[in-house]
């Protein structure tokens, strides 16, 4: 293959496919879905749900689709089958690739409100009056004229529902993000296991969007910081290249049918300063401590807070100038999704439920340490996805 980083190519040869044998979702799957939000919508006295642009969408139809200018949106009911709408010259696009809800799709044309043929949709329903869970990621505006063409419903999230659903995993979307991080685990190694005095962080970054593609992972972000860039959270647009002592902070993820890995290493190219490595230390101290918290029944403030007693004890206070940010999060169809692991959070930890999370420690402007992994909340605690946590920082595979 030709390409400006060549150079790098022997260092993916034999790559094949890693995602072939997994078990992929059916329109039985979706129809699964749909039933487990009635019940809920049930309990929470929603009607239908209001679904466009967002990862809702895909979870319950099928379907990745971005909002912009032109609706295309799925109406989930309580009771009855799904109704979709979209402009009539995407339908023959939209058919292809959606999965559920397809049966019945009212189209528009382009001189036509998409919103007055919504509150149609609606009132066909018998819901005019009804109780409609609104999809917190549509535009606003979408919001806006939906509730001008029919002011008399009554308008909620539908967060209601689709939190609490996407938050518990399915065995099918265990299976798929446990390959995610066991494919993102493999790129890392392969990467971090290249480096050579310098290199550029374009050219590791390339390492990782090549490794995860040609292993079948889609949606690759992410890549590695090098020294000082390492102690900005999500990078700079400084670059620099590799020389003896610098901080490798590798940080990557991808998609596996959709669901997500996020995973973060830290070493050094050659030997690390004992600056360095008590930071890298008190790192892995505080990611031991939050797996101990991982358990099921527990409150996800208590991830965020078992790590921040590391931090103070180690006598790193306050607390939010080395660790700013929250320690962990849900991780999905969306990288980052509800439950958050940070204080305040009271919600209790479920077994299917999946988490990214980090020992972290950063001395701005010189350098930053993160130790993240994926983990399942089972019915005894957490199982870690590819079981290969870092344990030295020359080992941060095991």
């Amino acid at each position: 293959m030709s390409t400006k980083f060549g150079h790098l190519e022997n260092v993916l040869k034999g790559i094949t496919s890693r995602i072939d044998d997994l078990e992929k979702f059916t329109r039985q799957d979706y129809i699964t879905r749909h039933e487990g939000a009635r019940k809920l919508m049930a309990q929470h006295h929603i009607d239908v749900l209001f679904l466009s642009g967002s990862a809702d969408l895909q979870y319950f139809a099928g379907i990745k689709a971005h909002a912009h200018d032109r609706l295309f949106a799925l109406f989930l009911p309580q009771e009855g089958e799904p109704i979709s709408i979209c402009p009539r010259f995407e339908l023959d696009n939209i058919l292809e690739r959606m999965v559920y809800g397809e049966k019945d799709i009212r189209t528009w044309e382009e001189y036509e409100d998409p919103f007055t043929l919504s509150a149609a949709i609606l009132k066909e329903m018998g819901l005019a009056t009804g109780s409609i869970g609104v999809d917190e990621g549509i535009p606003f505006w979408y919001f806006k004229n939906l509730s001008k063409a029919l002011p008399t419903a009554n308008y909620v999230e539908a967060s209601l529902i689709t939190h609490r659903m996407r938050a518990i995993k399915s065995q099918k979307e265990i299976n798929m993000h446990r390959r995610a991080t066991e494919i993102s685990l493999e790129v890392h190694s392969l990467a971090l296991g290249s480096i050579y005095e310098g290199m550029t962080q374009d050219e590791i970054d390339w390492l990782y969007k090549e490794g995860h593609e040609r292993k079948g992972s889609t949606n690759v972000w992410g890549g590695a910081s090098f020294g000082p860039a390492s102690s900005h959270i999500h990078g700079t647009l400084q670059r620099f290249v590799l020389e003896p002592g610098t901080v490798i902070l590798a940080d990557s993820g991808a998609s596996v049918y959709g669901y997500s890995s996020d995973v973060s290493r830290t070493i050094t190219f050659g030997k690390p300063s004992d600056e360095v490595m008590k930071a890298w230390e008190v790192a892995k101290k505080c990611q031991t401590a939050g797996i101990a918290a991982l358990m099921p029944g527990a409150e996800c403030q208590g991830v965020d807070l078992a790590i921040r007693k590391v931090l103070e004890k180690e006598g790193y206070v306050p607390t939010y100038k080395y660790l700013p940010h929250r320690v962990g999060h849900g991780i999905g169809l969306d990288i980052h999704e509800p439950p958050y692991l940070v204080e305040g959070n009271k919600q209790r930890l479920e077994p299917g439920m999946i988490f990214a999370f980090d020992g972290a420690f950063y001395l701005e402007g010189k350098f930053g340490i993160r130790l993240e992994d994926n983990f399942l909340v089972t019915e005894n605690g957490a199982e870690v996805f590819g079981n290969r946590l870092a344990t030295a920082i020359d080992k941060p595979f095991g």
